[in-house]
């Protein structure tokens, strides 16, 4: 996807990128947020040690310059976050935001591993992988087990499925 595509280290509000197709790595503590409207997406990764990134005055600013909020296409995939004060905080602020805007999202909460995510317009597919689904795929299991076994919660959006 190239290096200009991925939303990189230190995982601020500023590292936020648009594009057709979108990737970041490393989801540990920290909450993914990617929306998309089917052919192209805003990916964000903020991580819950720096304080700006808990300002949703700023995400919401952000999203607003960066897409259409009002467009009734957009459809997004919240994950990550650990069970920590601060962790959950951005965690609940970003669903708190997805209601508010009225867009539908799946969650998948507290991953057991580093996740990696990533967005292909081409397909308009989320791809989500980290050790533990890897491992479950590799076990012969299917995809909604592994992600079920990879996270702490799964919530699907009626818009999406599990390939």
């Amino acid at each position: 996807m190239g290096n200009s595509n991925a939303v990189k280290f230190p995982w601020t509000i500023a590292d936020s990128v648009k594009a057709k197709d979108v990737y970041t790595t490393g989801v540990i503590d920290c909450s993914s947020c990617l929306i998309t409207d089917g052919s192209e997406a805003v990916l964000l990764h903020l991580k819950p040690d720096c304080e700006a990134n808990h300002a949703f005055s700023n995400v919401l600013a952000y999203l607003r310059g960066a897409i259409d909020l009002k467009n009734e296409y957009l459809q997004a995939v919240l994950l990550g976050s650990k069970n920590t004060k601060k962790s959950q905080d951005i965690y609940t602020k970003f669903q708190k935001l997805l209601q508010q805007l009225n867009i539908p999202y799946s969650e998948l909460k507290n991953g057991k591993t580093p996740t990696s995510v990533a967005y292909r317009s081409e397909t308009d597919e989320v791809l989500i992988s980290n050790k533990t689904i890897d491992t479950m795929l590799k076990k012969g299991n299917s995809p909604k087990n592994a992600l079920e076994t990879g996270f702490e919660k799964v919530s699907i959006a009626d818009c999406d499925e599990i390939l």
